[in-house]
């Protein structure tokens, strides 16, 4: 657990602490991607001997090779069945309040996958809001600004830029203005 919330504010006065929070966060997420990884493949050797010719494991085996950023496409309806068989019975999710329960072998792996697949979809939206820091800070706001700034699970998504000094305000304004004036200007007939 990461210890904030899933959707918070956060005040800073400078991008630079913002990029390092997220830089740390990126390498966190590295590390969880990681041990995870470890886990699974030692799973998925110690799970071949038993269940290496069964459809569900070959499957398992062949996602795990998959390319990076190719994920495994979700059923809709929040309810999974699985397409391998076990004892000859077709195994699934059961719906239990508001989760689902497996007790096979095959539901440890799906969990070991999906974590993965969440932690990779997580790097790269932190990746890119790194990104997005790196090029603001490039702009030269200045240092007469805070920043308020929308975190929605760990990622930034939304930043208020604020002037701080009564100058800073009108130079902000007459800037912002300026900026509009010129995209306008050059905008094609």
């Amino acid at each position: 657990m990461t210890g904030r919330l899933v959707t918070e504010i956060m005040d800073t006065r400078s991008l630079k602490e913002l990029v390092a929070l997220v830089e740390s966060d990126i390498s966190r997420y590295m590390s969880q991607k990681k041990e995870y990884s470890e886990r699974l493949g030692s799973f998925l050797r110690e799970s071949e001997e038993k269940y290496g010719d069964e459809d569900w494991f070959k499957q398992l085996s062949l996602d795990e090779k998959l390319p990076k950023g190719k994920s495994k496409k979700k059923e809709k309806g929040g309810k999974k069945k699985k397409k391998g068989r076990k004892g000859g019975k077709q195994e699934e999710w059961v719906p239990f309040l508001s989760m689902h329960l497996s007790s096979s072998v095959q539901g440890e792996a799906e969990l070991m996958f999906e974590v993965i697949e969440a932690i990779t979809a997580r790097i790269e939206e932190l990746e890119g809001a790194k990104a997005s820091l790196e090029e603001l800070r490039s702009v030269g706001i200045g240092e007469e600004v805070s920043y308020i700034v929308l975190l929605k699970e760990g990622v930034p998504e939304k930043i208020v830029i604020k002037p701080t000094g009564a100058d800073a305000v009108q130079k902000f304004k007459f800037s912002r203005g300026f900026t509009v004036q010129m995209l306008l200007s050059q905008r094609p007939s």
